[in-house]
């Protein structure tokens, strides 16, 4: 366990919210939020001070809408910090996944832990709401079993198939794996549904 009592009576004023009060009331809240950061997300300090540097930029996102601290209040609640948190957790594991191929994702290289076909369908939803290419990147081979099994996609033949990607302004010919662009396929086909 982390003592982070300090680090948390800096971040009120990270996110724009008034600072812990100076009795009894606010060294309990600071208590409270150290027993929940140490036990749901097990962050240090840097850690903590990160996501809140990233929030206080606007630059964590939680379920597709941006983390803004205008809308935090006046006071840093366990369920601010609990949203920040997520996101930053969120950011870290989108940020450690390191593309192997167009089509494929390691969360965590150093375990070399896969994400399951649901993390990967639940990613490629979330790149799709962005500009293309980012879908392309997403990791569609492992997403493709978790979709024909819920039935959001028809098995394909394996081998091998092409998506034209505008990149860095570039249009640019990738080989992907023919379930690889199934999964692009009804992603687009998505978006183009009005």
């Amino acid at each position: 366990m982390y003592n982070l009592i300090s680090t948390i009576a800096d971040l009120p004023t990270m996110v724009g919210c008034k600072e812990f009060p100076n009795n009894q009331d606010g060294m309990k809240l600071m208590k409270l939020i150290n027993d929940f950061i140490n036990e749901e997300y097990k962050y240090d300090a840097p850690m903590v001070r990160s996501a809140f540097r990233m929030a206080a930029k606007q630059e964590l996102y939680l379920d597709g809408k941006r983390i803004d601290p205008s809308t935090f209040g006046q006071h840093l609640s366990i369920n601010v910090v609990g949203k920040i948190l997520t996101a930053y957790k969120e950011f870290k594991r989108s940020e450690n996944a390191r593309p192997k191929s167009a089509t494929g994702f390691l969360l965590n290289a150093a375990n070399d832990e896969r994400i399951t076909p649901k993390e990967a369908y639940e990613l490629c939803v979330e790149k799709n709401r962005l500009p293309e290419p980012y879908l392309h990147f997403c990791p569609l081979d492992i997403a493709y079993p978790y979709m024909v099994e819920n039935k959001i996609i028809e098995p394909v033949k394996d081998g091998k198939s092409y998506v034209n990607v505008t990149w860095l302004k570039q249009p640019t010919k990738f080989e992907i794996t023919t379930r690889g662009k199934a999964v692009i396929d009804h992603f687009e086909n998505l978006t183009r549904t009005p």
